[in-house]
């Protein structure tokens, strides 16, 4: 009896075992299965490879840069100040110490190639910041015995009162010296902080009527979000057009690049760069100072840099 006993211990201890190792296993498998249909259910796949392999989402978006300069007001009070301090050091020492040594050399070159022409005034055309950072845009006006004035007009970037470089930009003549940045004129909301949210409110309406890439086709169909967002159809949709044809699915390959500020006309225009596969492509939102809205998106560089008086 105590060896049959033994004998039934012995197959109890054996079938527990097998029990015990079977339950162990049938768990573990469940878990190995669950994660792997938990980790196949993770694998995302983006809508437009499904849709379409060739128009797949690139981050390509240009570094925007920073609108937060605080009160516009002081910014161009400092903008006067400098160029107010240029003419009173030229008046008083007939150098250009405001560009490097070869710029100088090269103008008085220009200046001096006629003894009776020379520079009487400098003036201040608009002032703003690209990526480079905050700069005024000057004309030196070149006078001789003719009615017409020659201006000569370089950006130069500075840190607080101090010119830290100077990059010529162009010339052109008129009858009257460019001055396109007053004293007299209040500088009223200046619109660069609320670019931001109106490009979004702009990208928004783009993305909502699905204007975007192979479906924007003509200009004309950006009418009616011209005038939603308050903007000249007749200056702006052809803008639109461009920036939704050359627009990723999310519109987000772009950024704002600069800003540029003048009282004559008494704009703030916003600049914006987009870049698709093949090229980089500008842009120019401009906001009213004077209605106190963004008024025109238009394709490319708008400028008084370019601009005669």
């Amino acid at each position: 009896m105590k060896k049959l006993n033994k004998k039934y211990i012995k197959w109890i201890i054996i079938l527990t075992l097998l029990v015990m190792i079977i339950a162990a296993y049938t768990f573990n498998l469940g878990k190995i299965k669950d994660k792997t249909v938990n980790g196949i259910a993770q694998i995302t796949i983006p809508f437009s490879l499904i849709v379409n392999p060739k128009n797949i989402d690139e981050d390509i978006a240009p570094k925007s840069i920073s609108l937060d300069d605080g009160d516009m007001t002081k910014a161009k009070q400092q903008a006067l100040n400098i160029v107010s301090t240029i003419n009173e050091d030229y008046n008083s020492t007939d150098e250009l110490s405001f560009l490097s040594n070869q710029q100088e050399k090269d103008l008085l070159e220009k200046i001096h190639k006629k003894a009776h022409r020379y520079i009487f005034k400098i003036t201040l055309l608009n002032f703003g910041k690209d990526a480079h950072g905050k700069y005024v845009t000057i004309s030196c006006n070149r006078y001789d015995d003719t009615k017409t004035i020659v201006s000569y007009r370089y950006r130069l970037y500075h840190k607080g009162d101090s010119i830290t470089s100077a990059r010529y930009l162009n010339s052109r003549s008129n009858k009257y010296p460019p001055q396109y940045v007053l004293e007299n004129i209040e500088m009223g909301k200046d619109g660069v902080n609320q670019a931001t949210v109106f490009m979004q409110r702009l990208k928004t309406a783009i993305i909502n009527s699905n204007l975007t890439a192979t479906n924007a086709t003509d200009p004309g169909n950006f009418n009616q979000i011209s005038l939603n967002l308050g903007l000249n159809p007749d200056k702006s949709n052809m803008g639109l057009f461009v920036l939704a044809k050359n627009s990723n699915s999310r519109v987000s390959n772009y950024g704002i690049i600069g800003y540029q500020i003048s009282d004559v006309p008494r704009y703030t225009r916003i600049y914006l760069k987009q870049k698709n596969k093949n090229d980089n492509i500008y842009y120019t939102l401009t906001y009213s100072r004077n209605s106190g809205r963004y008024i025109n998106f238009q394709k490319g560089i708008i400028s008084t840099d370019t601009q005669n008086k």
